[in-house]
């Protein structure tokens, strides 16, 4: 396993971006994204939430999202090296990328866990169901990718997609 998504953020973003020409980076998205060397925490629901959030389709080449992601951080810190603390923050916020949403994402769900799996809380199945954006939502679509796995989706699923 990788580095945890939630408590090494830095070194699981690290990690990612300093691996791209690893193999598994030639599968579609949705499938890298379960991948517990790269992506530590990360598993069906979380990760149809997140590409949904970023409107990628789930069979675009996993190298290319990243590689992307890669070259913006990179313009990033030439544009404005000298940008606080604070200011990078809510920038982060306004425009998170996929490996923020990897942190920020399951970060919701622990954040509303208490809610979620009070047994005092009847309601928390329907709670998580509320929360949740795109996986088992009605009208949305689903593939399932090379391992069997189903994949929740909006619009189209990417040039990778299974046949």
């Amino acid at each position: 396993r990788g580095p945890c998504v939630l408590s090494e953020y830095q070194a699981f973003r690290e990690n990612v971006l300093k691996n791209l020409d690893d193999k598994a980076f030639d599968k579609p998205i949705c499938e890298a994204l379960l991948n517990q060397k790269f992506f530590n925490g990360i598993g069906n629901y979380l990760r149809a939430e997140i590409l949904y959030r970023l409107k990628i389709p789930p069979f675009e080449k996993a190298r290319t999202v990243l590689e992307a992601l890669k070259n913006q951080e990179q313009a990033r810190r030439e544009k404005s090296p000298s940008l606080t603390l604070s200011k990078k923050l809510k920038l982060m916020r306004e425009n998170p990328d996929l490996l923020e949403l990897c942190h920020t994402v399951p970060m919701e769900v622990i954040a509303a866990e208490k809610k979620l799996l009070d047994p005092d809380h009847a309601d928390n199945y329907a709670a998580f169901k509320n929360w949740l954006q795109c996986y088992l939502v009605p009208g949305m679509s689903s593939l399932r990718d090379r391992n069997g796995r189903t994949i929740w989706f909006q619009g189209e699923p990417g040039p990778m997609a299974p046949k």
